[in-house]
């Protein structure tokens, strides 16, 4: 009212700018940009127990009356000896409650609320706005539950136009008070989000950003200002409005506070996962126990009994590990045949259990559904070792600690933990692919040992009979023995019209298609890499070898390997040994002639054709875990230049 007692009209457009302030980005910085904080800040935790405590005793009493909702409130105790910032929270309600309807210049107001807070850290800026709220609220509605007999609380009220609220004539102000009963229940729900994150986050710098606190200060602080408004306009006010636009804002306002909700869950989510991370690696770093580092990797609390022993179909703990040396079979569901085949084999050595021998399937498996959990299922009834009994039991900070740490990605990899829990290898998938039961028990040391052997053929590693059927009686013939692989189909279109014009000249020749042959490739790769493991010096004959096999698939699309029982004649890029064989008809004629036998013609022709590349190659997988940074050039004494490339062959080499 004026000073003559006449009812002010709520002006439209001020509520209209109300809003639009609320949505203005730009307006929204120029606020924030106002920040200077001084040392000797308010008590956050204190000033919002205060605030929720008068809110949340205050909502109640609106639910008590009926205008919308039910609920009661236990009140927090409050730090003995708090002083409030009186003196700002008065300054910020009259702003609020005075200012704010004498002027039509919305941002003015909130310029001047910024501004009057400067001086305090954003979050108390939220928390004085929204006090002053609570002090204008509070004292309004506590007027509610007073004892009739008590004329002066009553008088009071009906100056307070307390009546007009709870004894209403028109239906739709008593539907307004209870949307901004629940509008402010979830502005202080919001509120105590961003106390919460603030006091939460000061451990974990990392995540500070994760609620933009800035923009919610300024979200909550302009629905306090919005709240006030709508509030006392009621009360002191008449229109034809009737705040009707009230419950689309409200909503609006939920969904800010069910943002920023999420948001904190998502910051308490990641911050447990930083603790349980932190706590696992430094389990993992300095175990002092087996069964302490294995049980990290399983959701314990969720099943005390994580394994399952499938020789005898039963649920077991992870103290029956404890004292063993533990092989971690880690694993997707693309666990081959000939892997599990290899495994059992060992598995069912007298000595790997006389050794105090276990070994433990840790199934790592991001997909989902019915057709998942058959699969594993049944890979799982194939293993008589422990596994775990569901792959949801696995520990997801585990996960990502093996992937980072044992630099687990999809091939499968096998760890060798002793006693004590520490890692006695890596990895040994490659060395007992290729050494199998003769690497026993599988530690760096042996693998060093075993490649110090004398006589040691990388073309026997790689031309077992298990690939190749009956290979190794060629071998023991002396027969040519003749394999290619390429990644084109011309290529083998070129290779093998004269493989097959040799044979019919009566040329014992023996050969071998390995393109599609996944056992090959994978043989290959452990070769390599369990060579590798052993810090192997790239220069020795054996691992330029295989090095160059591996190089001439990967860097020219495929490759040809000519060998004479176990001797190797050619080893090389597919696009000079197919120049030799597609030139067959100008020198089989000088095979048998002076002596010269066909490995001896077919290597003069190639010596012939070859042409030195301009550069030297070698291609070696990021998954040997050990990538040697200065190498030598084996062609010239310069030093070779590193080149990280990734590659992606969708399943297939």
């Amino acid at each position: 009212m004026d000073r003559k007692g006449k009812t002010h009209q709520i002006d439209q457009s001020m509520w209209t700018n109300l809003l639009a302030s609320f949505d203005d980005e730009k307006f929204m910085k120029e606020m924030v940009s106002s920040h200077a904080p001084e040392e000797g800040d308010v008590d956050v935790q204190s000033l919002f127990h205060l605030v929720d405590n008068t809110l949340h005793g205050t909502t109640a009493i609106v639910d008590s009356i009926g205008i919308q909702g039910s609920g009661s409130h236990e009140f927090k105790p409050l730090k003995e000896g708090f002083n409030p910032p009186l003196a700002a929270i008065n300054e910020v309600g009259c702003q609020l409650t005075c200012k704010a309807l004498d002027t039509k210049n919305v941002r003015q107001t909130l310029v001047s609320l910024f501004h009057e807070l400067s001086s305090y850290s954003l979050v108390n800026k939220a928390l004085i706005t929204l006090s002053s709220l609570a002090v204008y609220y509070g004292d309004f509605w506590r007027l509610a539950r007073v004892e009739p007999s008590d004329k002066l609380a009553e008088s009071m009220a009906i100056l307070k136009g307390l009546p007009a609220i709870t004894k209403p004539s028109d239906p739709q102000k008593i539907h307004i008070f209870g949307v901004l009963n629940e509008m402010i229940k979830t502005t202080l729900n919001m509120t105590q989000c961003i106390v919460d994150f603030e006091h939460d986050s000061k451990d974990v710098p990392e995540l500070s950003t994760m609620i933009d606190i800035p923009s919610s200060v300024y979200r909550s602080s302009s629905v306090s200002l919005l709240a006030l408004f709508r509030f006392t306009s009621p009360i002191s006010m008449v229109d034809d409005n009737k705040g009707k636009d009230l419950p689309t804002f409200a909503r609006k306002v939920k969904m800010i506070h069910h943002t920023i909700k999420r948001h904190y869950e998502d910051f308490l989510q990641k911050k447990e996962e930083i603790k349980e991370c932190q706590r696992l690696q430094q389990l993992f770093n300095a175990p002092t126990d087996n069964v302490e580092l294995i049980k990290a990797l399983f959701y314990i609390k969720d099943d005390p009994q994580p394994l399952f022993l499938g020789s005898k179909k039963t649920k077991d703990k992870v103290e029956s590990l404890r004292r063993k040396n533990v092989l971690l079979l880690i694993s997707d569901l693309k666990l081959t045949s000939h892997d599990l085949s290899i495994l059992i084999k060992i598995y069912n050595e007298r000595k790997f259990h006389e050794g105090r021998y276990e070994i433990v399937w840790v199934p790592i498996i991001e997909q989902e559904g019915e057709e998942v959990i058959k699969q594993f299922q049944n890979l799982q009834l194939q293993m008589p070792w422990y596994s775990a009994h569901s792959p949801a039991l696995i520990n997801g900070v585990a996960i990502r600690i093996i992937k980072e740490k044992w630099h687990f990605r999809q091939d499968t990899m096998v760890t060798v933990l002793d006693p004590q829990g520490r890692v006695s290898n890596q990895n040994a998938m490659s060395m007992i692919r290729v050494w199998g039961w003769d690497a026993f028990p599988f530690t760096g040391a042996v693998a060093t040992d075993i490649w110090k052997r004398p006589g040691i053929s990388w073309f026997e590693l790689l031309a077992t009979d298990f690939i190749f059927p009956k290979i190794q009686e060629a071998i023991k013939a002396e027969k040519y023995i003749f394999l290619y692989g390429a990644e084109e189909p011309n290529v083998i279109q070129e290779i093998e019209p004269s493989l097959k014009k040799m044979i019919d000249d009566g040329f014992s020749i023996v050969a071998f298609n390995v393109t599609k042959s996944q056992l090959f490739w994978t043989r290959l790769e452990s070769c390599m890499l369990s060579k590798l493991q052993t810090r192997a010096d790239l220069h020795e004959p054996l691992m330029q070898d295989i090095l160059r096999l591996y190089t001439n698939f990967k860097k020219d699309g495929g490759f040809a390997i000519l060998t004479k029982g176990s001797r190797v004649v050619i080893n090389d890029s597919h696009l000079h040994v197919t120049k030799v064989l597609v030139q067959y008809e100008t020198w089989k004629k000088h095979v048998n002639v002076n002596g010269k036998t066909f490995d001896i013609v077919f290597r003069e022709q190639f010596d012939r054709v070859y042409v030195l590349p301009r550069c030297h190659h070698f291609y070696i997988p990021n998954t040997v875990g050990y990538i040697p940074e200065d190498v030598k050039c084996p062609v010239c004494p310069r030093m070779m230049n590193n080149i990280v490339k990734f590659e992606c062959c969708h399943g297939a080499h």
